[in-house]
């Protein structure tokens, strides 16, 4: 470990997030990943997999809706380690029902609370320790349902779709995945956190390349 760069994944014991952390470890063996998880035994186990398979990975206990799990985890991470070079905010959950009933307010505040102030209270909790990086990279796992632009084309594949608190918490996030399976998904974080200094930067991608705002 050491030498390593030390990544921190939110939302990574299951999903998109434990490929993101899967792939990470497997492809690039100069970083050391933190799943992050609101669940302590779900955390370790996904964690233990992945170590089974000799990668460096370790559980980190992370509840991006409770600022006290925040500020705890930031740390931890602090303490043993004295930085963060990746940071990748990947949890989010989506409450929507798919029979065409809007949401309750509930629905909107939980969905907010996760996706939208989770991962800016997570980067904001996280910035002292990225900027003792040389090379720090906050990644955020968006989705393309957050594109006005494909929202507004008559003959885009989501237009017809009616999840408007998800949607909505996507449009303030700007950064990678593309709906499909999970390896697919976990491809552009994974692209857009190991890009070298002179890469891509500002961009709403993913892992073809950039989306149209």
């Amino acid at each position: 470990m050491s030498g390593s760069k030390i990544v921190l994944i939110t939302g990574a014991n299951k999903g998109i997030g434990f490929e993101i952390a899967k792939q990470f470890a497997s492809e690039y063996k100069g970083y050391h990943i933190l799943l992050g998880s609101r669940d302590v035994g779900h955390g370790m186990k996904a964690a233990e997999s992945l170590q089974k398979e000799g990668l460096s990975v370790e559980a980190l206990t992370i509840d991006v809706a409770d600022d006290r799990s925040i500020e705890a985890a930031a740390q931890t991470v602090k303490s043993k380690f004295g930085r963060l070079d990746v940071l990748i905010n990947n949890a989010g959950i989506s409450l929507d029902s798919f029979t065409g009933q809007p949401p309750t307010r509930a629905i909107f505040e939980q969905t907010f609370a996760v996706n939208l102030f989770g991962a800016a209270s997570t980067t904001e909790a996280f910035i002292p320790l990225l900027e003792k990086s040389a090379a720090a990279r906050p990644v955020f796992v968006s989705s393309d349902l957050g594109s006005l632009t494909l929202r507004a084309d008559p003959e885009g594949r989501h237009n017809p779709m009616s999840v408007p608190a998800y949607r909505r918490s996507k449009v303030n996030i700007s950064s990678p995945y593309r709906p499909g399976t999970v390896e697919d998904g976990a491809k552009g974080a994974v692209r857009l956190a190991t890009l070298g200094e002179d890469g891509e930067t500002g961009t709403y991608s993913e892992k073809e390349g950039p989306l149209p705002w």
